[in-house]
């Protein structure tokens, strides 16, 4: 990236992350819809074996009544390699954690998430075929999941027809790409009026926006952010908690906002619990040679400013780290001989890039950043001057692989040494809590 680019990027990201111009369109396009006296519509995009499709349409079915909206369906095919550089890690992962978010809902989750070939191509064809239909679709959809994932110690007839995974290909290529010009890639995605909203997890961003239309209040609350709050509370089971040997490794990295908005958290919560906590900073996808196409990257940076927007966050004036900046800020963490300090320099590194729009491939903003963090110019000299950071970082990424994870931020959770519970996303800092509170119970503190 030349010195001009990173110059006009934080107007631009500033621009395309305005709350102003975001609202902006958003009066237009209910003008418009107003105008053509056309209903409220919502379209979920779903691929039919993605575990968090089964249990985003079982919170939709009280999102229309909620709300009295229109919810049409549309199946996709298997993801793009380009923005699924990991797709059997997120598969395990995937699995994993949607029975979590199923028991933190008190939703249905199947004991193991497992389906035939046989199983999902019915499924797929059925999902199609109630699509091209006029009626609501959302409970049929769900009932048609919930089936798939029901376990079932029945053999198959070795007389039944066996659908063809090929026999829908046109359908749901055609799906693909309409999902991808209107501006995403995954699945379990709903969109509204130009924007998207992923799972359960972005639900409360939807609802407050259709409240804000006076279309109705939502009788659930989808959010796992906790406001400010902790699980556990209570002076005596916290003093027992924390007399625990917990440690948390925070795997990180200066190019994802999902790590800055964590970041402020993550601490906060590794203080109330008495966590001891291993900053394990990793090199940006890119730059480990996977590709971040422009259509993940775009969403990612409006959904980042909209969690930002809940989290009370500076977002938007971005100057993107990647290549020297990453480098600069790679080599004094590394350097710094606490965590905390580290993480002291990471909080101010992260606020020159995502917020101040300030290019930290140039040495004096380095020099300011480790400033504000109480970190001296000769402490940046002697680490800029070494490259022993890379073994350690690469050292980071090993680690992060040999935990089935992949992206960040990623936490892992240690009790006596032993691994706990490991999760992946600023909006997974529950999973932590809740396994803490679990293991208080299991221990019998």
């Amino acid at each position: 990236m030349s010195r001009l680019q990173r110059l006009l990027q934080p107007r631009l990201s500033a621009a395309l992350t305005s709350t102003r111009l975001r609202d902006l369109r958003r009066t237009g396009l209910e003008a418009w819809r107003r105008l053509g006296r056309y209903p409220h519509q919502l379209t979920v995009w779903l691929r039919v074996d993605d575990p968090y499709a089964y249990l985003l349409l079982q919170a939709l079915p009280t999102l229309e009544a909620d709300f009295g909206v229109r919810i049409g369906l549309r199946v996709l095919g298997d993801g793009g390699a380009d923005t699924t550089p990991e797709p059997e890690r997120l598969q395990q992962f995937a699995c994993d954690d949607a029975t979590r978010l199923a028991r933190w809902h008190g939703l249905d989750a199947p004991p193991q998430w497992q389906a035939s070939a046989q199983a999902i191509a019915q499924a797929q064809r059925q999902l199609l075929d109630l699509a091209a239909t006029e009626t609501s679709v959302m409970e049929p959809a769900r009932d048609i999941l919930r089936a798939l994932w029901q376990p079932t110690d029945a053999a198959p007839s070795p007389n039944a027809i066996v659908p063809s995974l090929d026999a829908h290909a046109a359908q749901l290529k055609a799906n693909n790409d309409a999902q991808r010009q209107l501006g995403h890639y995954a699945s379990a995605m709903l969109h509204y009026a130009g924007e998207w909203y992923w799972g359960l997890d972005r639900l409360d961003h939807l609802t407050r926006r259709l409240s804000n239309l006076q279309l109705g209040t939502s009788s659930a609350q989808w959010s796992t952010h906790l406001d400010g709050h902790f699980l556990v509370g209570e002076p005596e089971r916290l003093a027992d908690l924390r007399a625990l040997d917990t440690t948390l490794d925070v795997y990180f990295s200066y190019r994802s906002p999902y790590s800055y908005l964590a970041l402020a958290r993550v601490r906060a919560l590794a203080e109330h619990y008495g966590l001891a906590l291993r900053f394990k900073p990793v090199l940006p996808m890119v730059m480990r040679g996977l590709p971040v196409p422009t259509i993940k990257r775009l969403y990612i940076l409006l959904d980042s400013k909209r969690e930002a927007d809940v989290l009370e966050l500076p977002f938007g004036r971005i100057c993107d780290p990647v290549g020297l900046g990453v480098e600069h800020c790679l080599a004094v963490t590394q350097t710094l001989a606490s965590p905390a300090q580290a993480m002291d320099f990471a909080e101010s590194a992260c606020a020159a890039i995502w917020h101040e729009g300030r290019d930290l491939s140039q040495l004096p903003e380095i020099y300011a950043c480790a400033l504000r963090a109480g970190i001296t110019a000769d402490v940046v000299d002697a680490a800029l001057a070494n490259a022993h950071w890379r073994a350690a970082i690469e050292a980071n990424r090993e680690d992060l692989f040999a935990q089935n994870l992949w992206g960040v931020p990623s936490f892992v959770l240690h009790l006596n040494g032993q691994r706990l519970c490991h999760t992946w996303g600023q909006d997974r800092l529950w999973v932590l809590e809740d396994a803490l509170n679990d293991a208080l119970a299991t221990t019998g503190v």
